[in-house]
């Protein structure tokens, strides 16, 4: 599967984007740590839904 490289837009809410992805991220790692593994993926999927979020409201 080939990830898409899309060019940066200078309206996205990079910070908080980040932010939102870094954190839920760190705490997966820690539920895989402690055998949640479907916690952490429902964590990562729904951190992903915010991020995808704060990218097209960013952009509106």
């Amino acid at each position: 599967m080939e990830i898409q490289q899309p060019k940066p837009d200078p309206n996205a809410p990079y910070q908080k984007m980040y932010t939102t992805l870094f954190k839920a991220v760190t705490a997966a790692l820690r539920m895989m740590e402690d055998g949640e593994f479907m916690n952490a993926r429902t964590l990562l999927v729904r951190a992903q839904q915010a991020t995808e979020k704060l990218y097209i409201e960013g952009n509106e």
